[in-house]
């Protein structure tokens, strides 16, 4: 009977004192520093992505949901990124994907407020080229060197040019 009255006591006293919940959508807690929360593409002072497709963030995701897409550069060594994409839905926010990044091309951000009913809805587009601004690398196949590019590239060789048709109508 005693720890009732004490405990009624108690609650009789939090009842007269002014609430500590915060009333939230319209009050926002302030988050840590560096709380995991959303994720953002950094770009460069041209409006291009800092993301030079190196695939260790996609690699380094334990949960699988990075999926990157890039394209061979027309212009030199290297890869040129043309979608990147994380399911919400599959990502732990742990943070690997991140501290992997060797241009600082992905963010976390303090945007917590990104669940939905619907798993389409939990595809994040970081980035996604617009059709055509990509251009694939222009191979002439006659050298031996971009043949093998191309062989390395795609695991395959061209394929071959028809023998050139004889004449109909006879030589004489």
């Amino acid at each position: 009977m005693i720890g009732i009255s004490k405990g009624m006591a108690e609650t009789f006293r939090r009842m007269l004192r002014p609430a500590v919940t915060l009333t939230y959508p319209d009050t926002k807690r302030e988050l840590p520093e560096r709380a995991r929360m959303s994720f953002a593409m950094a770009r460069d002072e041209n409006g291009q992505p800092q993301c030079k497709s190196c695939m260790l963030c996609e690699r380094s995701c334990p949960d699988d949901a990075i999926k990157i897409e890039s394209e061979k550069r027309a212009d030199g060594p290297g890869r040129e990124l043309t979608k990147f994409t994380i399911d919400l839905g599959k990502c732990m926010y742990c943070g690997l994907c991140v501290e992997q990044c060797s241009t600082d091309g992905l963010r976390h951000t303090g945007d917590f407020e990104n669940n939905s009913p619907d798993r389409a809805d939990m595809m994040l587009v970081l980035y996604e080229a617009e059709p055509g601004s990509v251009t694939p690398p222009t191979i002439d196949e006659s050298t031996p060197e971009q043949l093998a590019e191309v062989t390395d590239a795609f695991g395959a060789l061209p394929a071959e040019p028809a023998e050139p048709a004889e004449p109909q109508g006879g030589a004489s």
